[in-house]
């Protein structure tokens, strides 16, 4: 109904009068205010949202109840800058970003997020830098964070993600000419309702690889937007989940090839029991002008029984002629030829299936830390 806390106009009227946070005073929020004042959020039947309800995660935007981290847990290499995001400091590697990781009419909640925000950090890994250690995420206290990352020109480094509660993240991250970023997320079985934004822009010659495990949540939205902007630019994004009893998760991941010669490769893995819920709309996007350009999505799924859902769709927009690319979803039950084949061997029935998930989903996984938490390794 009108003014309803779960419908956009609602919310936005809403989160306007309680006003932008005071957290990050620096940060322009003039385009996020006149986003709201349009009331230009997702409605409930938008198309983006067909499979997840985004009234119930309006539900719990001025919800306090969810209580993060009361202090900040960022581990870093002393050779990598990290601030906090209220710093005037912030400001100066925003900077570095140039033009924004995503369009804000495309992302409208991240309107949300800087309203809101409460916590956030931006981090620099200078030019040629190469720490052996990974900068890891573990705590922001606040339910709307943000986490700014800059590898500059032949940099390399991992960025790990903990689990942690929250309502939203928005992550931003830029890699420079050359540089290579390798970004783990670990998204842990969650009672609350989470939205999730990764948006990254991979310049000449850079590589960026996200390896992104989830649980799922009473409702866990991701969406990542991932921009090859230079010439020979790498993308390599892979997904796992296993969600069970009435966990739900939808992953929306869009992939757009701006210039020559970039290499994208998409490979997503999930495990639906119970009452869970699991999406994946992949998109690969060609721009004019990007030829040659190389681009693959495959997504393959398992229904534990047929009180599930899995809805898995790729999409291609293709306006260059000299480029390749392919993309596949299957979805299907536990294959009871497998399971047999198991059992011949003397594996009790239980066992042969899971063994025959932890195979499935370690097509998606390339780390052992990642296959243990998802309990595909003993």
């Amino acid at each position: 109904m009108a003014g309803s806390p779960t419908d956009a106009a609602g919310l936005a009227e809403r989160v306007l009068a309680q006003g932008p946070s005071r957290y990050a005073p620096w940060l322009d929020r003039g385009p996020h205010l006149d986003l709201l004042e349009r009331r230009a959020l997702p409605e409930l039947r938008a198309e983006a949202w067909r499979h997840t309800n985004v009234g119930r995660w309006y539900e719990t935007v001025l919800d306090r109840t969810v209580t993060p981290a009361s202090s900040y847990r960022v581990e870093s290499p002393a050779e990598v800058e990290v601030v906090d995001f209220a710093d005037a400091r912030a400001a100066e590697i925003l900077q570095l970003r140039g033009e924004e990781t995503y369009r804000l009419s495309a992302q409208p909640i991240a309107a949300i997020n800087a309203l809101l925000l409460g916590a956030g950090v931006a981090i620099r890994v200078p030019v040629g830098c190469a720490p052996p250690s990974p900068v890891r995420i573990v705590e922001l206290p606040a339910a709307y964070q943000r986490v700014l990352v800059i590898i500059e020109s032949d940099a390399r480094v991992e960025l790990i993600e903990e689990p942690s509660i929250y309502t939203h993240r928005l992550v931003e991250v830029v890699v420079q000419p050359g540089g290579q970023l390798v970004h783990r997320r670990h998204q842990a079985a969650s009672s609350h309702r989470e939205c999730n934004l990764a948006a990254v822009r991979v310049e000449a010659g850079a590589h960026y690889e996200l390896s992104q495990l989830s649980l799922g949540g009473d409702l866990r939205r991701n969406d990542i937007v991932a921009t090859l902007a230079g010439d020979g630019a790498n993308v390599t994004l892979r997904g796992a989940w296993r969600l069970d009893e009435s966990r739900h998760l939808d992953n929306q991941v869009a992939v757009h090839h701006r210039a020559p010669g970039g290499t994208s490769r998409q490979t997503y893995r999930g495990v639906a029991a119970d009452r869970s819920r699991a999406v994946l709309n992949g998109r690969i996007e060609i721009a004019p002008g990007a030829q040659q350009s190389d681009a693959t999505l495959n997504t393959k799924n398992l229904l534990a029984n047929d009180t599930a859902e899995v809805y898995a769709k790729p999409e291609l927009e293709i306006y260059a002629n000299d480029v390749q690319c392919s993309h596949g979803a299957t979805v299907g039950a536990i294959d009871d030829d497998a399971v047999h084949y198991f059992r011949t061997r003397g594996i009790d029935e239980h066992k042969a299936r899971r063994l025959f998930v932890r195979g499935f989903l370690r097509e998606a996984i390339d780390d052992p830390d990642t296959a243990q938490i998802l309990g595909v390794i003993q």
